[in-house]
């Protein structure tokens, strides 16, 4: 049995970690924000702006409840899931196309009732109706189904599922204990590329929301869909995965057996080495204690457009590892902002790890600098926090503040420093904008009526979201204005001492080459220069070419100006 297994086995059998919550930062709380909910597992904010009303998704009980103002209003979905080990369900997302068709995507083992035969692990596809508070029109995504022919679990199910910066629908499923020695398959390392042997399951799925496979994914030049649909594959098991938004990179953590738990990033086309490999690459090659057979990277299954990479970070003895995210606001203070949190199942702890300037790499020192907590010492060098529980999600609301669901204790969790800084929050989003969205820079002006009070330039990262701290609380109006683009006034912002505002800046006219806040002949003049091209601050639509499409765009805009307060 899997130490993650036997994690989710005691939680349910005991209220555990029952007791506080507590970080080393001492100008840090624990707020509950919730409790009482049945072994969550996955929440999400589906109101723009509004950190006070979310749905949760529940293990055992396949229910989806809508929580409002710390209380559950309503069951939104009720489910039938297979609930033994660790199925259930387990994972939910947002459609970044939420506010025009309301979807959201659930990941759940299915049943014909709660306790029921297991018939698949699937994603699919719900409708929020805001008016009854409920999910419905259920439409099959992407199936992982039983096979007679190999292991179905019930444990390994993975049930993570992200959006990433390009819309695509990411997920990561566990192995569903297959591809072990006896009954080979490529996904697990131990049938080679051209076998023709798979496992179905087993690593990180990257999709289209219609289930098509993208063509930019790694192997989508291989025949089976198994394989074209592919992120990473060699992964055993997986309870936490999300993109880091100041680089897109996508991070995960793994789950060893009797060795070595992990944090790595997801690189393109991925191999994570199991079966044959957990842990660095040195140190697999060297262990046979407990049965482990000794291996090396060389002997992977290395689809074309693949590559094995050693994790970031390792526990010698496991943990459980489950949840990761980064601390991406402007409420904490500089010496923890967008560092990677993670939690575990067999302890109840919270790890923090800082991230290097590239944000490619942790910065480990001492004992970990040879990337493997060996002992319980080593282990606690990370250790941020105890009484946490399962923590099963992480999540950053529209306040700034980190939340977390403990699948044992049955709460949600919000983390927030004692004295919180005033923080301004928001979103852009640039209309018909292909390309991407990190980096671009975005000149917010704070006006007291007329008179400018403050400017302050921030950067929006992958998913164009950005966070940051005003000079003084007030009542403003603010106008924003990004490259290519006229400027828009927000009327009516509050920034409340010690809250937070949060807007939506939709930067819906484009054309605005020169960046003078007027679409005129001086920006058609620049296009027509560039044309054929791939100059950005002439390509409007971000596809990599100034084209007929970018002059449309222009002309279709020409003589407009952008707004004032």
């Amino acid at each position: 049995m899997s130490y993650l297994k036997r994690a989710f086995v005691a939680a349910l059998c005991a209220v555990t970690f029952a007791w506080s919550q507590t970080t080393t930062d001492p100008n840090l709380t624990v707020d509950i924000v919730i409790t009482g909910l049945s072994q969550p597992t996955c929440l999400l904010f589906h109101v723009r702006g509004n950190p006070n009303e979310f749905l949760v998704g529940e293990k055992a009980s396949g229910q989806v409840k809508l929580v409002r103002n710390g209380s559950v209003e309503a069951i939104a979905l009720d489910l039938p899931v297979a609930n033994n080990s660790e199925r259930g369900l387990l994972g939910i997302a947002m459609d970044p196309a939420f506010d025009t068709n309301r979807y959201v995507y659930i990941y759940y083992s299915r049943s014909t009732s709660d306790g029921g035969t297991w018939l698949d692990n699937r994603v699919s596809r719900f409708t929020w109706n805001p008016s009854a508070s409920t999910l419905t029109g259920e439409t099959l995504i992407i199936s992982f189904p039983s096979d007679t022919t190999q292991n179905n679990g019930p444990n390994h199910d993975g049930g993570i599922i992200q959006f990433g910066p390009d819309g695509k629908l990411y997920g990561i499923t566990g192995d569903l204990n297959r591809g072990f020695l006896t009954n080979t398959r490529i996904e697990q390392n131990t049938a080679s590329a051209t076998s023709g042997r798979y496992a179905n399951v087993g690593g990180i799925f990257r999709i289209n929301t219609n289930s098509t496979i993208p063509a930019d994914n790694p192997f989508f030049a291989q025949t089976a869909s198994q394989l074209r649909r592919l992120w990473a594959y060699g992964i055993r098991n997986s309870f936490g995965m999300m993109f880091d938004s100041l680089t897109g990179r996508l991070w995960f953590t793994e789950n060893g057996p009797n060795l070595f738990d992990e944090i790595n990033i997801a690189h393109k086309g991925m191999n994570s080495g199991w079966l044959k490999i957990m842990g660095p690459d040195s140190r697999n090659a060297t262990y046979t204690e407990n049965g482990n057979v000794a291996y090396n990277a060389d002997q992977l299954t290395i689809l074309p457009n693949s590559q094995y990479y050693d994790p970031l970070y390792s526990w010698r003895s496991p943990i459980g590892v489950t949840s990761i995210n980064f601390l991406r606001s402007a409420r904490y203070e500089t010496n923890i902002r967008d560092a990677a949190l993670a939690g575990d199942a067999n302890l109840g702890n919270l790890y923090k790890f800082d991230v290097n300037a590239n944000r490619d790499d942790l910065i480990l020192t001492g004992g970990v600098a040879d990337r493997v907590a060996d002992s319980s010492t080593e282990r606690n060098l990370n250790r941020w926090g105890t009484g946490w529980g399962v923590i099963t999600d992480m999540d950053i609301g529209a306040d700034g503040y980190m939340y977390m669901t403990s699948l044992s204790n049955g709460a949600v969790y919000r983390l927030r420093p004692i004295n919180p800084p005033t923080v301004l929050n928001g979103e852009c989003r640039w209309l018909g904008y292909l390309g991407e969205r990190l980096g671009i820079p975005v000149t917010l002006d704070l006006f007291n009526g007329t008179t400018l009070v403050e400017t302050i330039v921030v950067e929006a990262d992958a998913f164009g979201k950005f966070s940051t701290r005003p000079a003084a609380p007030g009542n403003y109006t603010i106008v924003a204005k990004s490259p290519q683009a006229l400027s828009k006034r927000l009327t009516g912002v509050t920034l409340p001492s010690g809250g937070y505002a949060y807007v939506l800046i939709d930067f819906d006219i484009l054309g605005d080459a020169n960046n003078d806040n007027l679409i005129d002949d001086s920006d058609l003049a620049m296009l027509l220069e560039a044309f054929g091209t791939n100059l950005p601050t002439t390509d409007f639509n971000g596809d990599g070419i100034v084209d007929d499409v970018d002059l449309s765009v222009l002309l279709m805009n020409f003589g407009l100006s952008g707004e004032s307060p």
